[in-house]
C-alpha cells in the first residue's frame, strides 16, 4: 500500500475541495486523499465510499500526474446512455406512445419487449425529461433567434445527444 505525502498547501485545497465542491464525486476523491495521507488503507476507503479498490488507487495516481485537475471526470467517461443507443426512429415510436397516452410504465414494458435495451421507469422519466427540456429549449431558442436569423435546429439535436451520453 502506498500512502502519498501532502503539503499544507494541498491538504487545505482538499479540505476545501472535500467540504465545498459543487460536485460530489470530487469532493469525495479529495477526502480519499486526505484520508490516503492519513494512513488509512485503501481497502478501508473502498468500503467507506462504496467502490472498488481499483478506483482508489486510479484516484491516487491521477492526483499524483495530474494535481487537482486529476480528481475531475474527462468528458466521454462514464456509462453511455441507454437511450442514445436507440436509433431515432426508436426514440420518436417511444415519444409517440407517450403521447398517445401510455403510462410510463406500459411505455417501459413496450421497450423491454420489442427494443434490444433493457430500461426501467426510471431510467424513462429522465429520458422524457430531458426530451422535454430540449424541446423547451429549442422552442424559446426559435423565437428568440427568428429576429437574429438562427437556425438552432442542428445545435438542439447536439445538446441532445451531449445530455444523452451523460
Amino acid at each position: 500500500m502506498k500512502f502519498i505525502v501532502l503539503n499544507e498547501e494541498e491538504m487545505s485545497t482538499l479540505k476545501m475541495m472535500s467540504s465545498h465542491h459543487p460536485n460530489s464525486f470530487v469532493r469525495n476523491r479529495a477526502q480519499d486523499l486526505i484520508m490516503n495521507h492519513n494512513g488509512i488503507r485503501a481497502k478501508q476507503i473502498s468500503d467507506v465510499f462504496l467502490v472498488q479498490i481499483r478506483a482508489v488507487y486510479s484516484w491516487i495516481r491521477s492526483y499524483e500526474d495530474k494535481g487537482f485537475i486529476g480528481l475531475y471526470t474527462k468528458k466521454g467517461q462514464g456509462r453511455i446512455g441507454v437511450f442514445s443507443s436507440f436509433s431515432s426512429e426508436e426514440q420518436k415510436c417511444i415519444l409517440d406512445k407517450i403521447d398517445q397516452g401510455d403510462s410510463v410504465k406500459e411505455t417501459t414494458c413496450f421497450i423491454n419487449e420489442n427494443l434490444s435495451e433493457r430500461v426501467t421507469e426510471r431510467m424513462l422519466k429522465v429520458f422524457l425529461k430531458k426530451r422535454l427540456c430540449l424541446e423547451k429549449n429549442t422552442m424559446l431558442a426559435q423565437t428568440s433567434s427568428k429576429s437574429r436569423g438562427i437556425s438552432v435546429e442542428s445545435r438542439a439535436i447536439e445538446e441532445f445527444n451531449e445530455l444523452s451520453e451523460r
